[in-house]
């Protein structure tokens, strides 16, 4: 009899654990959709979205060279793809400026301002400042010293290797930002005016698998054998990293809409 009650007491337990973690799942995607005032299961799609990326990118390099240059290539797909996400986070960002400047706000509308600057830069940079439309010639002092023999700077020698570290800190900051947030008491009157900084919850994905990519290439020495396919999926890392401030965009202006919506 009492191994019997002890067996229904463990399995008891069991259930009670599995349910509480299956609880909390559902009450962080609940509290995520009433913070994007979206469907829970739109949340939960923007939140595996990285994860989807990330196993497209696999996928491709499983497919062959051709298919995993098609994604990860000069001008290729995964390059297209990224111009098209800082493209759309430049709109939605200038849309917040517009709104933060509207309210008074100056110091937040300061802040996205130079987040549209920095954008407009990224975009530029990634197609060459439209020097592959255009057909127009590089420089001979930029061909110098350029590794791709392009009219940017993030190919120039020397560059790549800040752009790393920047990424690595991108990555630190929409991890540990939105955590530290949830866990100061401090900063609990401030969470309205904090969050138009921080990435939500629901984005952490985003910043995680940058942040963990970026500590793998920069500290760890990658193995000859699989040295094309682990240096080439930095360009799958950078798709994450444009989505990630995509859907920040525009989670903010989701509140722009929320408040609109209250003063009705």
């Amino acid at each position: 009899m009492k191994e019997i009650s002890i067996t229904a007491a463990d399995e008891s337990g069991e259930m009670a654990a599995s349910g509480s973690f299956s609880g909390a799942i559902a009450r962080f995607f609940d509290e995520g959709a009433k913070a994007w005032n979206l469907s829970r299961t739109t949340v939960i799609l923007i939140f595996l979205t990285p994860f989807f990326i990330c196993l497209f990118g696999a996928a491709t390099a499983f497919m062959g060279k051709s298919t995993y240059k098609w994604l990860t290539g000069e001008d290729r797909f995964g390059e297209n793809l990224q111009v098209l996400f800082w493209s759309i986070s430049f709109f939605l960002s200038l849309r917040v400026v517009q709104k933060e400047a509207r309210e008074g706000r100056y110091l937040f509308a300061g802040m996205y301002a130079l987040l549209c600057v920095g954008i407009f830069f990224i975009i530029g940079e990634e197609i060459s400042w439209g020097q592959r439309l255009f057909g127009w010639a590089t420089p001979e002092n930029m061909r110098v010293m350029n590794k791709q023999d392009e009219t940017n700077i993030h190919n120039l020698q020397g560059v790549g290797d800040t752009i790393k570290w920047l990424h690595l800190v991108v990555g630190a900051y929409g991890t540990f930002a939105p955590l530290l947030v949830l866990g100061l008491k401090s900063l609990r009157p401030y969470r309205n005016e904090v969050s138009k900084l921080v990435p939500h919850l629901t984005l952490l994905p985003f910043f995680v698998i940058p942040f963990v990519w970026r500590i793998y290439r920069n500290f760890f020495d990658v193995p000859k054998r699989f040295y094309f396919v682990i240096s080439e999926y930095t360009e799958v890392i950078e798709i994450v990293i444009a989505a990630a401030f995509m859907f920040f965009l525009f989670f903010q202006n989701r509140q722009i809409k929320k408040t609109k919506w209250r003063a009705k």
